[in-house]
């Protein structure tokens, strides 16, 4: 914006300065055509009245540019009086009956077209201007038909050569006039795209609050970097605690803070070397000749230094954290040396801040898969990478499916299959667990409208739980598949928050109150509050694999079959719907049979499955439970 009002302000300059120059000139020619008249009627009586009046109208529009008033006053003044001369001059040879040479004075008027041309290129091609363009046309066309008709109504014979000039006049006016003006509409039209462009490059390689280059051109210049070889340093800069200053002393401040490390960084870095704005409050320092020890050495400087006036401006103490990385060292792909210094940076922080490190293979692989996983699985679901599984519930008694449980399955383009456990955590803490968990909620009821009366499980994270709007988007994902509520079982990760928290506690019965079903996952793994377990509005329970890993006769077979006694009693009494989970082979099954568990769960019944695969097993099982063992084998 400053650098389109620079630029506004010179086009004015330059304005102003041909037209006091140019008006004078323009006064002289008036001047010099006066004294160099034929010396008949019209030039003693009429031009010299026409050229007073002009130059009033040059003196005044000298005065008003040397005053300084708008351009477009002036424009107006200048092309409203040059239109007025020149139709002035065509009534007064059409009706005061003096000696003139028609011709030679009819030449003459076309001096007025080049005046009225350059006031239109020069000045403010405003609506006021182009009306009296409009009208000086359409005026001359009219006085010109005055000037050759009116001697015909008295008699006289048509002049063929005053004809052939008023037509010339006439179309070197229209041509003229309009023509400067298409050129003035057009080049306004091209200034304002070329400005528009100019404003979007800013933008694309400029930051606008601290006015460094942006993530565009770090890129460029990382290019740049490792085509010319030899070694250089990239820095990732990271202001701690940067959310603290903006919630504690408003974003102005944190604005004014991230300015003040801008200046700092430009101020203090190595002559050559770049400073850009990543994002938020992230920096980047590329140092285009430093080595290890040396980019180790200014990173130590900037974590000294930097901080110090940008603390005292937000009246807060402010630290840094700085990731390094090395050309050739770490990394001969510029992508790559940033994500490297990146993962440094970012080990920093985990290590508790204010400190330099250099990015290191073995021990940052992690982080950088970390934020390779978190990247990507923002765009996971554009790319339609998610998928759904479903493993099956049997009714114990005689294996027939009673339940499905959606298990989310990704497939990344590079990495090939990424477990969920991998996964989800990492969609937990970069916050995409709201819009993953309501894609497989709307996914898993969508599939499920093909199963008949069977339930689809769906799990549900303690993320997702402590959302006040998770039970609105239950409900929309009920209401946009037509799934009826009963048939929605959500499947509760065991953790302190869903006994303890009062939030948890307040979504559970919004649940419970849309009909759908709540069940207790890996039960007996982790936090079991047997006695707030009664209080919850919970449907079942799914046991932990843990729990019959022992049956029948394995070492821990006596206590695991003590636990399931346990468990069943206590949900036969609550009432509670029990799933053992990870039944592996057929001894398991006998033994969870015989004990009169209801349901189970595991890869001796059957894998997870795909969406078709489930279908045709549905639609393939026979009706009784006679083929049990073959089932569980």
């Amino acid at each position: 914006m400053g650098e389109g009002s620079a630029a506004q302000r010179d086009l004015l300059a330059v304005w102003r300065r041909m037209l006091l120059l140019g008006l004078p000139a323009v006064q002289a020619s008036a001047v010099l055509a006066a004294l160099l008249g034929r010396g008949d009627a019209w030039d003693r009586l009429v031009d010299p009245a026409l050229y007073l009046v002009l130059s009033g109208m040059l003196v005044t529009a000298w005065l008003a540019v040397l005053r300084g008033h708008e351009v477009r006053a002036v424009t107006l003044l200048l092309t409203a009086g040059s239109g007025a001369m020149l139709s002035m001059k065509l009534l007064l040879l059409a009706l005061l009956p003096l000696q003139r040479a028609l011709l030679p004075e009819l030449l003459e008027t076309l001096v007025w077209l080049p005046v009225l041309i350059t006031w239109t290129l020069l000045g403010d091609l405003s609506r006021p201007v182009r009306r009296t363009l409009n009208l000086t046309v359409l005026s001359v066309a009219a006085f010109s038909a005055l000037l050759l008709l009116r001697p015909v109504t008295q008699g006289a014979a048509l002049d063929v050569d005053a004809l052939r000039a008023l037509l010339q006049i006439n179309l070197a006016a229209v041509v003229c006039l309009y023509g400067a003006s298409y050129f003035v509409r057009r080049n306004d039209t091209l200034g304002r795209a070329q400005g528009e462009q100019q404003v979007l490059r800013q933008l694309v390689y400029t930051d606008l609050l601290t006015g460094l280059p942006g993530r565009v051109r770090l890129g460029e210049h990382l290019r740049e970097l490792t085509e010319r070889g030899g070694t250089f340093a990239a820095l990732v800069v990271d202001v701690d605690a940067f959310k603290i200053v903006n919630d504690t002393l408003g974003h102005a401040a944190g604005d004014e803070l991230l300015r003040g490390v801008a200046h700092e960084l430009q101020r203090l870095v190595p002559a050559g070397s770049g400073v850009y704005r990543l994002s938020g409050d992230e920096f980047v320092v590329l140092l285009p000749h430093a080595d290890a020890s040396g980019a180790q050495w200014e990173a130590q400087r900037l974590l000294t230094h930097v901080p110090t006036r940008p603390s005292l401006q937000v009246g807060m103490d402010i630290t840094l954290s700085i990731g390094l990385s090395v050309y050739p060292e770490d990394a001969t792909d510029p992508d790559e040396l940033l994500r490297h210094a990146d993962s440094a940076m970012s080990a920093v922080k985990c290590a508790g801040r204010r400190q330099v490190r250099r990015y290191q293979p073995q021990q940052d692989a992690a982080t950088e898969r970390f934020q390779v996983l978190a990247r990507d699985l923002s765009v996971a679901l554009a790319r339609e990478e998610l998928s759904l599984h479903f493993q099956p519930v049997f009714r114990l008694s005689d294996l027939r499916p009673v339940k499905a449980e959606a298990l989310l399955r990704w497939t990344h383009p590079q990495l090939g299959a990424v477990s969920p456990g991998e996964f989800i955590p990492v969609a937990e803490r970069v916050g995409l667990i709201a819009p993953v968990g309501a894609w497989v909620l709307r996914a898993a009821c969508l599939e499920a409208l093909r199963w008949g009366d069977v339930t689809v499980s769906v799990n549900v994270s303690a993320v997702q739980l402590l959302q006040a709007e998770f039970p609105q988007v239950v409900q929309g994902a009920l209401r946009d598949t037509g799934l009826s509520a009963r048939r929605l079982e959500l499947e509760l990760t065991e953790t302190a928050a869903l006994y303890e928290d009062t939030r948890a506690a307040q979504t559970l019965e919004d649940l419970r109150a849309l009909g759908v079903r709540l069940s207790i996952d890996d039960f007996g793994s982790g936090y079991s509050n047997l006695s707030r377990l009664r209080t919850l509005p919970i449907t079942g329970v799914k046991l932990d694999r843990s729990c019959i890993q022992g049956l029948p006769d394995g070492p821990g077979g006596p206590f695991a079959r003590a636990l399931l006694e346990a468990v069943l009693g206590l949900t036969r009494h609550l009432p509670l719907d029990l799933t053992a989970e990870g039944i592996e082979n057929a001894a398991q099954l006998t033994a969870l049979r015989d004990l009169g568990c209801p349901l189970g769960q595991g890869h001796g019944l059957s894998h997870p499955l795909t969406a078709p695969d489930f279908r045709a097993l549905l639609h393939t099982l026979p009706p009784s439970g006679g083929q049990a063992g073959a089932a569980a084998s």
